[in-house]
Parts: C-alpha cells; sequence; structure tokens
C-alpha cells in the first residue's frame, strides 16, 4: 500500500500533538517552548485543511 502525501501529513500531525501534550505536562499552557509546539501544530493543521480544500475543489 502507497503512502500519501496526506497520509505524511496526518502522521505528522498526530506527532506533533504527542510532542505538544509531552511538552505541556512539564510546562505551563502559556511557556514559549508550548506556545512554539502549539503554533507548529496549527501550521500543519493548516497545511492538511488546504490541501483537503483543494483537492475537494478539483474533483468538481
Amino acid at each position: 500500500m502507497a503512502v500519501t502525501a496526506a497520509d505524511t501529513l496526518h502522521q505528522a500531525i498526530e506527532q506533533k500533538r504527542d510532542e505538544l501534550y509531552k511538552i505541556a505536562s512539564t510546562h505551563t499552557w502559556t511557556s514559549p517552548e508550548v506556545i512554539l509546539v502549539s503554533q507548529e501544530l496549527d501550521s500543519l493543521i493548516t497545511r492538511h485543511v488546504l490541501s483537503k480544500h483543494k483537492k475537494d475543489q478539483h474533483s468538481n
């Protein structure tokens, strides 16, 4: 079975989410370390949403 870009992006999101929870367990949610990882997660999620939106537009 081939791994698609969407699969890879989904894995990256899951890994970043795990990293966020791990860091947040030792820092406050407003610490610079947590905020940085949260922003990285936001970026990955945004890429995922935009790629789905593009795919949906091309299928119409």
